[in-house]
């Protein structure tokens, strides 16, 4: 029973700090006229599409990585149920797929650089940076398989589908090093604690996630015998 409160409290709480959130959010953005401002006026709003999707599809597969590796980890299991906990993994990890095609999709409407879907969607071969943004593309392909992996794990046997989710850690460090190297906004301390906070959380998740496995699998000390 005392369980089931102290769910109900954790619920409450994450959802009136999210409230809270959206609110300051929103007056930020009114007490600084952020409404005001004519986006088609600007000469480089398809460049600025293309930097905020690239942050914004981080920053889900970020949430995707870390949600996965609480999981994993069996952080949230007492407060989130497990479909509901799988869902939410898969929807992030949707949405970081989605915002990562409109990322790469937005350089076709770029002035400064001639991009073609090839350039895009295959790796290594565009007109800025291709290396740097090869490792984007690549962590796109990987997480949309991974996504794909969602819908078909009942077809697939648990050890595989565990594997194939092991990518993801891959996916994550490839689109790090592509905001690092490619990005313009790497030189902004801002989108350098973005990139190293993330960083360090994924590691320090992954260390008690190994931690906790290694535990699970030594075996236990036997116990001496009375005399």
């Amino acid at each position: 029973m005392s369980q089931d409160k102290s769910t109900k409290n954790t619920d409450l709480f994450v959802l009136v700090a999210s409230l809270i959130i959206v609110v300051l959010s929103v007056g930020w953005m009114l007490s600084n006229d952020v409404f005001q401002v004519s986006l088609l006026e600007d000469e480089k709003l398809s460049w600025h599409l293309v930097r905020s999707s690239g942050i914004i599809a981080f920053v889900l597969l970020l949430a995707s990585t870390v949600w996965g590796l609480l999981l994993s980890s069996q952080l949230v299991k007492d407060w989130s149920p497990g479909p509901v906990a799988m869902t939410i993994h898969s929807t992030i990890s949707w949405l970081a797929v989605l915002l990562g095609l409109a990322h790469g999709l937005l350089l076709l409407l770029d002035k400064y650089f001639t991009y073609t879907l090839a350039d895009i969607l295959i790796p290594l071969i565009g007109p800025y940076r291709p290396e740097a943004v090869g490792l984007g593309t690549l962590a796109f392909w990987l997480l949309l398989a991974i996504s794909v992996s969602f819908p078909l794990k009942k077809w697939l046997s648990h050890e595989r589908w565990k594997k194939l989710h092991y990518v993801s850690y891959i996916a994550f460090a490839l689109a790090a090093l592509h905001g690092l190297l490619a990005g313009t906004d790497s030189a902004h301390a801002g989108f350098r604690v973005l990139l190293g906070g993330g960083l360090l959380l994924v590691v320090l998740l992954l260390g008690i996630r190994l931690g906790r496995s290694q535990l699970k699998a030594s075996p236990a000390p036997a116990r001496r015998g009375s005399r």
